[in-house]
C-alpha cells in the first residue's frame, strides 16, 4: 500500500519522537507495575513468615524486619556491608 502524503492542516499524524517517547514510557510503567505486584507478593510472604516464627522484629547481619500492626505490613531495611567487610575498595 502506498503511503499518502501529509496534507496541509492535517492533525494527529504520527510524530515519531513523541510516539516513541510514549511507547518508552508505557513500557517502563508496565515494568514498574509488574514489579509492584511482585513486591506485594514478597511482602505478604515476609508477613506470613514473621507470623510463623511469632516475631514482631527480626535483626540479623544488617537485615531488620519489623511488623507494623496498624497496617498489617512489614518494614524491611538492609544495611550495605562496609567495604572492609566485603573486601572491596572504598
Amino acid at each position: 500500500m502506498a503511503r499518502q502524503e501529509d496534507l496541509p492542516g492535517m492533525a494527529d499524524r504520527k510524530l515519531k519522537d513523541l510516539h516513541e517517547a510514549a511507547l518508552d514510557y508505557a513500557e517502563k510503567r508496565d515494568e514498574r507495575m509488574a514489579l509492584s505486584v511482585e513486591e506485594v507478593e514478597l511482602k505478604q510472604k515476609l508477613t506470613k513468615l514473621m507470623h510463623k516464627y511469632k516475631k514482631d522484629q527480626y535483626d540479623f547481619e544488617g537485615v531488620h524486619i519489623e511488623i507494623v500492626h496498624e497496617d498489617e505490613t512489614v518494614k524491611v531495611r538492609v544495611k550495605a556491608a562496609k567495604a572492609e567487610e566485603t573486601g572491596e575498595a572504598a
